[in-house]
């Protein structure tokens, strides 16, 4: 599927995946039908992308419970197993870090996985997940951190003034390599006390193993999976797709369509969700309210997301071969930061982005590191097969 203003195709399920979707969301014989037709299209010994894996589980419990007899469904039993194993360790790995945050009166929001897996799957096996992602507030941010650190667990960037001004979350890992996302914001698109402060005001409660914490609402947290989703990748996520059907599933009738559609409007994130209901309704049915989708496709699309989509929904392979495309990334990334209080401010502001993003110690750096970048690649550029020919 690609939408009409070109979005690149890895953005979309490829035709093995969509079968392997179908296999795991579908009821009856057409999902059978989708397991078959996977199955004599893939080379079953081979290895599987992390995406097609993160599926299995889901395939399983679903074949299984269309009862499937099938030689291919103890192999896949293995895969459901350790997955439910895998997520209760990470668990209990990542358990003495909430129950310490709880402790020393930080409140803990769980974001994306670790609510998903335990309020609208139910099931730790069909959910599996290499992180859990924690949410503080802004203010909290620095504290967290220190009490991460009396447990054992440490940041990968060591977070100062511009990792918390310019990102949204920070990667921990603790004893026995188990990882966290420690966020201050919900969403890097939304980095902002106004937009935190939507998503905590319906936060609901959650008992994660013993402690007290919060999650999203339904709307809130289907809206951080279609627009998380919504970006173009190496593999293509496609995880959020059973993800959001989940939600609905569970819990569609909870979500406040309107206050989602505000939420998305206030952040300037109404065309990648728009994208993806409109997935979501057309390919499975999702009960997403026709008026809702008219709406999201009449708005007009906000200047930072025009400018946004030559980046997070295009092949980003060949933006990253090329030194000036990968500035050009940079300048995306900094449209959401950006200080707007008139150009000069503007370009100071990037110059400083710039200067955090490629990890120098001042500005004056910048442009010798591009110049030299540029030079690298053209040293390195095979020669055109005319220039070749008139050389001999």
């Amino acid at each position: 599927m690609a939408d009409n203003d070109g979005t690149a195709a890895h953005l979309w399920p490829s035709a093995e995946q969509h079968l392997l979707l179908e296999a795991a969301l579908r009821d009856g014989a057409p999902s059978v039908a989708a397991f078959r037709a996977w199955c004599a299209g893939v080379d079953l010994d081979a290895d599987f992308s992390y995406q097609t894996v993160r599926l299995l589980p889901l395939v399983y419990e679903n074949m299984q419970r269309q009862g499937l007899s099938d030689p291919l469904m103890g192999r896949l039993k293995g895969v459901y197993r350790r997955a439910w194993y895998d997520t209760h360790r990470l668990f209990h790995r990542v358990q003495p870090v909430v129950a310490a945050l709880v402790a020393g009166g930080v409140e803990v929001l769980l974001v994306k996985g670790a609510p998903l897996a335990l309020t609208y799957y139910r099931n730790h096996a069909l959910r599996p997940m290499a992180d859990v992602d924690i949410m503080v507030a802004p203010a909290d941010a620095g504290r967290a951190l220190e009490i991460l650190g009396t447990i054992g667990w440490c940041a990968i960037d060591a977070p100062d003034a511009d990792v918390f001004r310019f990102r949204h979350a920070v990667q921990c890992i603790g004893p026995g390599g188990a990882e966290i996302d420690l966020h201050w914001h919900v969403l890097y698109e939304a980095a902002s006390d106004d937009a935190d402060r939507t998503f905590r005001a319906t936060a609901e409660p959650l008992d994660f193993l013993g402690s007290p914490v919060r999650q999203l609402d339904p709307t809130g947290l289907l809206l951080l999976v279609v627009v998380h989703g919504m970006r173009w990748n190496d593999e293509t996520p496609i995880r959020w797709i059973p993800d959001a059907l989940t939600i609905l599933r569970r819990r569609g009738a909870d979500v406040d369509w309107e206050r989602m559609v505000a939420v998305a409007a206030a952040h300037r994130l109404t065309h990648r969700l728009g994208l993806g209901l409109a997935y979501l309704a057309s390919t499975f049915s999702a009960p997403v309210p026709r008026e809702i989708l008219a709406r999201l496709r009449a708005r007009r699309v906000s200047l930072v997301e025009r400018v946004e989509r030559t980046v997070l929904l295009a092949d980003n392979y060949r933006l990253r071969r090329s030194v000036l495309a990968t500035q050009w990334v940079s300048f995306v990334e900094y449209c959401r930061y950006a200080d707007t209080r008139g150009p000069l401010a503007f370009i100071s502001g990037f110059s400083h982005y710039l200067r955090f993003r490629m990890k120098l110690g001042g500005r004056r750096e910048i442009l010798p590191l591009i110049v030299r970048g540029v030079g690298r690649r053209i040293a390195h550029r095979p020669p055109r097969v005319g220039a070749a020919q008139d050389s001999t």
